[in-house]
Parts: C-alpha cells; sequence; structure tokens
C-alpha cells in the first residue's frame, strides 16, 4: 500500500474512532449544555406519573440554569434530554443507548423497577452515571453496579418502615388484614417482604392476593376480599391499578376500617383524591414524602403549580432531587467526563434537600441513599397531610372513622 494510502486509512480510521467516543457519554467540552439523560413512561398506562416526574426535572434544571448553571464550569447549563420508555424494559434499552449516543454526562429513570433494571445495565455498560428516580425493587442495586445510585427508600426499607410503624399505631379493634398488590418485579418484591415480617404488626394476615399490574377489572380479587371482610386492607401498586380496585369497592359499597398502602402509587397521588373524593378519606399509605415543615417544600410545591396547573405528585419530588444531586456532583468535579462525575457522586452530601428523611443524601457503597425514610401520610379534607412519625407529622392520624 502506498504511504499516502495509509496516511489517509488511518486518519479515516482515527476520525471513526475519536466520533465513536465522543458519543459514548459525556457532553462535549465545546457545548453550550450539559446534558442530562431522562428515561420515563411518556406513553402507556404510566404516562401520567412519568410525565410528572420529568416536569419536576424540567423545574429543577429551570432553577439551576436561573441560578447562574453550574459555577465551577463556567456557568453552563443543564438540558434535559427526554427518551420515553413506554414502559418497556426493551424500549428503555434502546432509549438509554440513543441519549448516550447524544453525549449525555448521566442518565435518570424510570419509575418501572423492571424497566429501570435494564437501563442501568445499559448505563454501566457505558459507563455512565444512573440517577434512579423512582424504582424500589431492593435487587436493583444489588448487581454490584458501580455508576448508579438511588435517592429514595427501596422496597425493604419500605416495608421495614409499613411494619414498624403499623405495630406502634394500632389499636385494638384493628385484628385481621387482607394484602392485595400487583404482581411486577416490585409488587412481588415488596409483597414477599411483607409477608415475611408481618407478624410484627400485631394483625393477623388473612390472605395474600395478587394481579397484573396491567389488568383491566378486579371483580374476582374484589369478590374474595368481600368474603374474607378484613378489618385493614393493605395494598401496593400504581395509580392505574389502585383506581380500578376502588372503584369497584365503591361499586360494591365495600368498606374497611382502615385501607393502607405499601409505597402505593395511587393513594399516595393528589389525582387519586380528584378522582374520587370522599369516598377516599383516611386512607392512608406509608410512603416516601417531601418534609412538610420544609419552608422550601412549600415553596417548591406552589412553583410546580403555577408552572403545570396540577398538584406535585410525591413521585415527582424525587425526580426534581435527582437534577439537583447531580448538579451538585457536577459542581464539585468540575467536569461533565462521567468518571469525575462517578467520583464526586460517591462523596455525595446534600443536606439542603426537601425529603422527609433524617440527615443527608449520602450512598453507600451500593449507591442507595442511607438516610432513605418513608412517612405514613393520610387524607384528611381532601388533602395528603403526613401523619407519623411525629417528627415529621403534620396532622393527628384518624382510624376505624
Amino acid at each position: 500500500m502506498k504511504t499516502w494510502k495509509k496516511f489517509a486509512v488511518l486518519t479515516m480510521i482515527g476520525a471513526l474512532v475519536t466520533a465513536s467516543l465522543t458519543g459514548c457519554g459525556g457532553s462535549d467540552s465545546e457545548s453550550d449544555t450539559i446534558k442530562v439523560g431522562s428515561i420515563h413512561p411518556l406513553t402507556g398506562s404510566y404516562a401520567y406519573e412519568g410525565q410528572q416526574v420529568v416536569n419536576a426535572q424540567q423545574l429543577a434544571i429551570d432553577e439551576i440554569n436561573a441560578a447562574g448553571g453550574i459555577a465551577s464550569l463556567g456557568g453552563k447549563k443543564l438540558e434535559l434530554v427526554v427518551g420515553d420508555s413506554q414502559g418497556n424494559a426493551d424500549t428503555g434499552a434502546s432509549e438509554t443507548e440513543r441519549l448516550i449516543s447524544e453525549g449525555v454526562t448521566a442518565v435518570t429513570g424510570t419509575f418501572q423497577s423492571g424497566v429501570t433494571l435494564t437501563c442501568m445495565q445499559k448505563a454501566e455498560q457505558n459507563q455512565i452515571p444512573f440517577v434512579v428516580t423512582v424504582s424500589a425493587n431492593v435487587g436493583l442495586m444489588e448487581n454490584g453496579f458501580e455508576y448508579a445510585y438511588r435517592i429514595q427508600p427501596n422496597a425493604s426499607t419500605f416495608v421495614e418502615d409499613f411494619l414498624q410503624y403499623m405495630g406502634e399505631i394500632r389499636t385494638d379493634d384493628l385484628k385481621t388484614a387482607v394484602l392485595i398488590h400487583e404482581d411486577s418485579l416490585t409488587g412481588t418484591d415488596t409483597g414477599d417482604l411483607v409477608v415475611e415480617g408481618f407478624e410484627q404488626t400485631g394483625l393477623e394476615l388473612l390472605d395474600r392476593i395478587t394481579y397484573s399490574a396491567s389488568t383491566t377489572t378486579l371483580s374476582t380479587e374484589v369478590t374474595k376480599i368481600a368474603e374474607l371482610k378484613p378489618d385493614v386492607l393493605i395494598t401496593n401498586g400504581y395509580y392505574a391499578d389502585t383506581s380500578l380496585l376502588v372503584k369497584e369497592l365503591n361499586e360494591r359499597g365495600i368498606t374497611f376500617k382502615l385501607v393502607c398502602g405499601v409505597a402505593n402509587g395511587g393513594i399516595s397521588d393528589p389525582k387519586f383524591i380528584e378522582d374520587f373524593g370522599d369516598t377516599v378519606e383516611n386512607f392512608m399509605d406509608l410512603n416516601y414524602r417531601f418534609n412538610p415543615n420544609n419552608e422550601k417544600t412549600s415553596e417548591l410545591l406552589a412553583s410546580y403549580k403555577e408552572q403545570y396547573g396540577e398538584e406535585m405528585s410525591v413521585h415527582a419530588v424525587w425526580g426534581y432531587e435527582s437534577i439537583y444531586v447531580l448538579a451538585d456532583a457536577l459542581e464539585r468535579a468540575a467536569s461533565t467526563d462521567p468518571e469525575a462525575v462517578k467520583t464526586a457522586l460517591d462523596e455525595t452530601e446534600i443536606s439542603d434537600h426537601v425529603l422527609a428523611q433524617n440527615g443527608p443524601i449520602t450512598f453507600d457503597e451500593k449507591g442507595e441513599n442511607v438516610n432513605a425514610a418513608g412517612v405514613f401520610l393520610q387524607i384528611q379534607n381532601g388533602k395528603h397531610v403526613v401523619v407519623y412519625p411525629k417528627e415529621f407529622a403534620e396532622a393527628e392520624m384518624i382510624i376505624g372513622k
């Protein structure tokens, strides 16, 4: 081969390698913005929840950019690059690959644990930090991933808090319970943990009933619950399936002394109250929550409502905080290099947050937020209020009325 031909081939190969590396994550140093990936269900059954999370992320980005951007990087602004998982694991994985090819410094997501796992795997393969917005499955952080971080409590923490608190607040007239939950990765995980430690609640578990999260009817399941006549109905699910459950219960006039969720995405959502009104008064849920006694919280909720014309869901708060966690890491790293951002995430310690947890956001060796916690919230007078534990409570708990 002639020398000039060798040079031309080597130059072409070099250009292709450079282009390939540029597309493997990390915002280009010449770019005007720092790209942050967001993958959530924006179409399909979970589009409402997914859109709320993305809205909150954009709100956080707008706040950070308005305050001057990332100072250590010359005031560079953040840009949210959004992908739609459609609630599907394969789609989520391909969207992760697309966002990485577009040069995101980190990826966030995804609302459903099964989808989150596939997206985390893609991010790990490309050595791109992944910050979980909403996904509770314990096993997500048990895979030895080095680039994954989760701010919210996992299913184990949710259930531990639920079992402990239920044992502490249970009244003498609450004797029996039925557990009903959807059968996805998170639902099954949560259900297993509830059953395993249920004895400490002081209740007798009459039955555990499961159903598909994509079901269109819960008639058979509600018939079984009605026959068992439990004092307490314990439920884990998403907005769509929990709504089906409540509709079926309401149509039949079936009530309980207490309905209590365990990380229930329906009961904790403001839309749930709008849709069901007085029929869900006094429903409770053990879930993650913002701290109602923090002044920043009321400012955040008001800002979200002004921007998007609706109440901010509890899921959205974790989307909001995910952006601030990444912004903090970028500021300390003074770099958009994914490896530098990962190192900064490892050393995260953020006390200025709006979460109902005792202590700063900080990650252990598995990437779990060591101070993550759940609280009991209850629907009272058409609003969600925290009722337990007392350090976060804004109202007295109501049981059996």
